[in-house]
């Protein structure tokens, strides 16, 4: 098994500066990754506008569900296990921002009016209490042409 170089793990700052943040608002895509407390896995896509996930502060996001598949795995994991990966892209920009965190699900009215889309509410969110924030390598989207 290979261990993380030392440049890796200094690239964790652990909270949104300025660029982080920039780059979420620019994202128009994020996946999520959770698991169950069986270990199974899951990765849900989401998608918006540009700066759909909003940061609320330097350590927390929050992300609006507007429907989907209704499998609700997310959800159910968010239940179940309270983790939650992110993986944020910008079409035509060869970086990836990742955050790992703690997260819960919220009805709040005075979170969905931030998260509000001209009169649309969504009715759930996500509250994303962050741990780890940090760039990633560019090299996979790279590969892939992406």
């Amino acid at each position: 098994m290979r261990w993380p170089t030392q440049r890796a793990v200094k690239k964790d700052i652990g909270r949104l500066d300025v660029h982080c943040r920039r780059f979420i608002e620019l994202s128009l895509f994020v996946a999520m990754a959770s698991h169950n407390l069986n270990h199974q896995a899951d990765c849900s896509p989401r998608g918006e506008y540009p700066g759909f996930v909003k940061a609320l502060d330097s350590k927390t996001l929050i992300i609006p569900d507007w429907g989907g598949n209704n499998r609700l795995d997310t959800f159910t994991n968010i239940i179940e296990n309270n983790s939650l990966g992110l993986m944020f892209l910008i079409p035509g920009v060869d970086e990836i921002l990742r955050a790992n965190g703690s997260d819960e699900l919220r009805t709040d009215e005075h979170y969905k009016k931030i998260c509000a889309e001209q009169d649309k509410h969504p009715k759930l969110l996500i509250l994303v209490h962050l741990h780890e924030v940090y760039p990633h390598c560019a090299k996979a989207l790279m590969c892939a042409e992406l």
